[in-house]
């Protein structure tokens, strides 16, 4: 928080001493605005954390892959420009799975049975979510997550048409899910 501050005090400082040179002083209370707007906008990205992106072949790989016998594929993304540095944190049945920022996506496998995923955005201003779903054997389930456009808040959304949903998917970076390796960007 301190150095969020400084950088924030920093910038109006520097944007000060330009205008007082250049004898535009009127504009000094726009200063003082674009300091808290950067100082706000870098505390809500300070819970962010190092992500590990995967290769684009692995990416393919995992975008391509074969459900394992007995078990479920779960794809989770992430997209829109609403706070795309803020990553926001996933978690599967209570574990931590992934932090995403937009736009990006994980995937996992999963038994068969009822999951539950959740997210919240840390400390931002944003209602926390969770999503409840069953997982067949054999099947493949892709969720997006969303913000609210009038009241904050995340939400999970199932995708109807996974094979849309993954060619989507191809166009995005790749996190890797917490405990896994891969390339660290």
């Amino acid at each position: 928080m301190i150095k969020n501050l400084l950088i924030a005090l920093a910038v109006i400082v520097a944007g000060g001493v330009v205008l007082v040179y250049l004898d535009a002083t009127s504009y000094v209370a726009g200063l003082v605005v674009l300091g808290i707007a950067v100082f706000f906008g870098l505390q809500r990205m300070s819970g962010n954390r190092g992500e590990v992106r995967v290769d684009d072949a692995s990416r393919e790989s995992s975008l391509n892959a074969v459900v394992p016998a007995g078990q479920a594929l779960l794809y989770i993304y992430r997209d829109g420009i609403t706070g795309k540095l803020v990553g926001w944190n996933v978690s599967l049945d209570g574990a931590a799975l992934a932090q995403l920022k937009s736009p990006r996506f994980t995937q996992t496998t999963l038994g068969p049975g009822s999951h539950t995923l959740a997210v919240n955005a840390g400390a931002s201003q944003n209602k926390p979510a969770e999503a409840r779903f069953e997982a067949q054997p054999g099947e493949v389930i892709v969720f997006a997550m969303k913000l609210g456009a009038f009241n904050n808040a995340l939400s999970f959304v199932r995708e109807p048409d996974t094979s849309s949903a993954l060619q989507k998917l191809s166009k995005m970076p790749m996190v890797a899910a917490e405990g896994a390796s891969g390339t660290a960007a």
